[in-house]
């Protein structure tokens, strides 16, 4: 399982090197690529590779009908990209996930249980200040999901 935040460099070529706590993870999976993606929000979602099967066949069931099955496939699963993890730990993104992410320089890794994401640390702080503008909203809602 993947927990935590994790601040990382991206450089020039975009690599970008993973935080040793989400390689231990991985090397109980013997994984040596990510399954890199684009999430609903400006961020990046990376998938072991089991992981990622397991989505794959959650996608193959949706609707090839409802407009919301189409978007999700095309926008998440047509982004995949498998991302070799090199001797070093880091990763090669592709310059279109990048690009949807904004990732600059700072990268904020967070962990979410069965995959981790990748923002833009500013990108991050800014979506976040958003979203808990309304706390009491959000605990309503948390509640009603027995969180």
């Amino acid at each position: 399982m993947f927990k935590g935040h994790y601040i990382n460099s991206i450089n020039d070529k975009g690599r970008l090197s993973i935080p040793a706590k989400f390689r231990e993870v991985l090397s109980g999976s013997e994984a040596d690529v990510l399954i890199v993606t684009k999430a609903l929000d400006q961020c990046l979602m990376a998938y072991a590779p089991e992981e990622w099967e397991r989505m794959e066949q959650k996608a193959a069931a949706l609707s090839t009908i409802r407009r919301a099955d189409i978007i999700f496939k095309r926008h998440v699963m047509g982004s995949a990209e498998e991302c070799q993890i090199d001797g070093q730990g880091r990763i090669l993104v592709p310059s279109s996930l990048r690009d949807y992410a904004g990732l600059k320089k700072k990268c904020l890794f967070v962990g979410v249980a069965d995959r981790f994401e990748i923002w833009d640390v500013e990108t991050y702080d800014l979506y976040m200040k958003e979203a808990l503008k309304d706390p009491d909203s959000l605990r309503e809602k948390l509640a009603e999901l027995g969180l």
